[in-house]
């Protein structure tokens, strides 16, 4: 037997991904392999059996899919080969296991030897109990290598029925309401007839539904041994009596705590019934089925949350994007620095800063209520509107108030944002500022530590027709302005709690002023530096709970 792997490349180094009956591939999250790489398409190509081999064909894809560096519209895949799409490559693989000693390894289990009193080998005697077992043992190892349900659900089927010689059978998964479903994969019923297995529509298929319902409802395993009682008159279960049928196997589907479907095989043959040895084996199939469906379920969950996590990296390569990173550093007449580190992999944190004209600069910092990818993508719709709403506007307070009405026009779900932005003239050290909500901006001269702006009204994106108030001064020659968020001063002591509540302390604002006034000397980017390295020691052992974000300006001579 033939088994199929895809070898991720770079970013997800050590990945091995079955492919089952059908592997898509793209950048879309409902893919079966997700990649990263910006020149793959949300559906790119797809991996399929074909002809006793495999075959890889391209989807339509925006930037065309290379095997072994040469382009595809589709074609036969050999063990080795390799994928490429976009700069992201993947290794195809196929693993044999020759089918005699896949048999042969099933045996291992069963392999007895007798011998008699004189030291003769002889054959032992033939047993049901002994084929039963070899069965069970068949179908449990058959059903630990598939994590695709329903090449495991045609399993379960195809080898319970041979090992029972049944005629008839289907598996049914269990809706909220105890009634039967077909499978949730593919949408069909499971079924098998005299060998052949094949997918049904749920209201196609004719069974038992008292004796289902039963099994679905309390967990029972039922054996239904003949539709005629001893006097060979017609039982009064009118359902099972209306089909004809001679007998009806049906156990549960089940995991440690609850029952996901059932597996029903019946006959209406007159020379067919099924025994107690058969309810065993049926049981035993169920019970393994429902660890082997457990497994399929874990297994779609994690391939699940590594597609999130994908995603959510790339979310954060997109937000980094937004996020000022190239810091001027051709004007004389000031330094600034800003960063951000997000608690998870993609916060709602953001500054911003931008030349006005040749003489003004702003900055502006905010925090985004809530987290993960919906605070991001606030976040750069804001950072997108700030520029324009700046554009023209005559005070700092008339850009919050554009701000928010945009916000407030757009928000869903509550989101909110604090935000604090400040102006400043280089040529003459005229400052301006607003406050939404916001930590006031600190103003730092030598070891000296002062708030500007206190907060003049809400956050952005709560009521509309609000109004903020500008606050103005002047800016000295090697003066520092530093923008911050929560996440600096309500950082949580790693260490014991002191407080007598057992509430853990807070780095605070003092803990930020000491170490401002310990580093006064510093540069913007060693200042912020220094302050998130002692958040982070406060912190230990574990990690701030918050973003982190700050931006800082230091004036120095105007010339």
């Amino acid at each position: 037997m033939n088994h199929a792997y895809i070898v991720s490349g770079e970013g997800t180094e050590g990945r091995r991904v079955p492919v089952g009956s059908l592997m898509v591939i793209g950048r879309g999250n409902v893919c079966d392999l997700v990649v990263t790489d910006l020149a793959a398409s949300r559906r790119h190509l797809e991996i399929r059996p074909l002809n006793g081999g495999w075959e890889c064909r391209d989807l339509g894809s925006r930037n065309g899919t290379l095997v072994n560096g040469r382009p595809i519209a589709s074609c036969r895949l050999e063990d080795g080969d390799e994928i490429a799409v976009g700069e992201t490559r993947l290794r195809f693989e196929v693993e044999t296991i020759a089918d005699e000693n896949e048999r042969q390894r099933d045996r291992t289990m069963f392999v007895q030897t007798v011998i008699d009193a004189t030291g003769h080998h002889r054959e032992p005697p033939a047993s049901r109990s002994r084929e039963l077992l070899e069965a069970a043992y068949s179908l449990m190892n058959s059903l630990s290598s598939s994590f695709n349900q329903c090449e495991l659900v045609d399993r379960i089927l195809d080898t319970t029925m041979k090992a029972m010689r049944a005629q008839r059978g289907a598996v049914f998964f269990a809706g909220a309401d105890e009634r039967l479903r077909p499978c949730p994969e593919c949408g069909r019923v499971h079924t098998i007839r005299d060998g052949v297995v094949q997918p049904a529509d749920l209201d196609d298929i004719t069974i038992s539904e008292s004796v289902a319902r039963r099994v679905l409802r309390d967990g029972e395993n039922v054996l239904y041994q003949s539709a005629r009682a001893d006097n060979g008159e017609v039982d009064t279960s009118l359902s099972i009596a209306a089909l004809k049928l001679t007998s009806i196997l049906c156990v549960p589907i089940r995991t440690q705590d609850r029952v996901l479907g059932i597996l029903y095989i019946d006959t209406d043959l007159a020379d067919h019934e099924y025994t107690d040895d058969d309810l065993l084996l049926a049981a035993a199939a169920g019970n393994s089925a429902g660890l082997a469906l457990e497994n399929v379920r874990i297994h779609t969950d994690l391939l699940a949350k590594q597609r999130m996590e994908q995603d959510i990296e790339a979310a954060w390569t997109i937000q980094e994007s937004f996020l000022v990173n190239d810091w001027p550093t051709d004007d004389p007449r000031m330094e600034v620095y800003g960063l951000t580190r997000p608690a998870k992999v993609v916060g709602g944190d953001f500054y911003d800063f931008a030349r006005l004209d040749d003489e003004l600069v702003g900055m502006l910092i905010g925090d985004v209520s809530g987290k993960g990818v919906p605070a991001a993508l606030t976040m750069a719709l804001l950072l997108a509107e700030f520029r324009l709403c700046a554009t023209g506007a005559e005070s700092t307070a008339e850009v919050m108030r554009r701000l928010n009405e945009r916000m407030v026009a757009r928000s869903r779900r509550g989101t909110f944002c604090t935000a604090a932005l400040v102006v400043v003239n280089l040529a003459t050290g005229t400052l301006m500022g607003a406050n939404a909500g916001h930590h006031p901006i600190l103003r730092i001269k030598g070891d000296r530590v002062s708030s500007f702006v206190p907060a003049s009204g809400p956050p952005l994106g709560i009521l509309s027709g609000v109004e903020w108030q500008d606050a103005s001064s002047v800016v000295s020659p090697g003066e520092t302005l530093l923008l911050y968020t929560d996440g600096i001063v309500e950082a949580r002591s790693g260490a014991e709690p002191t407080k007598p509540n057992g509430v853990p302390r807070e780095f605070g604002i003092e803990g930020l002023e000491a170490t401002i006034r310990r580093t006064a000397d510093r540069s913007p980017k060693g200042l912020i530096e220094a302050v998130l390295a002692d958040v982070g020691r406060f912190c230990e052992p574990a990690a701030p709970h918050d973003d982190c974000t700050m931006i800082a300006l230091r004036v120095l001579d105007r010339g």
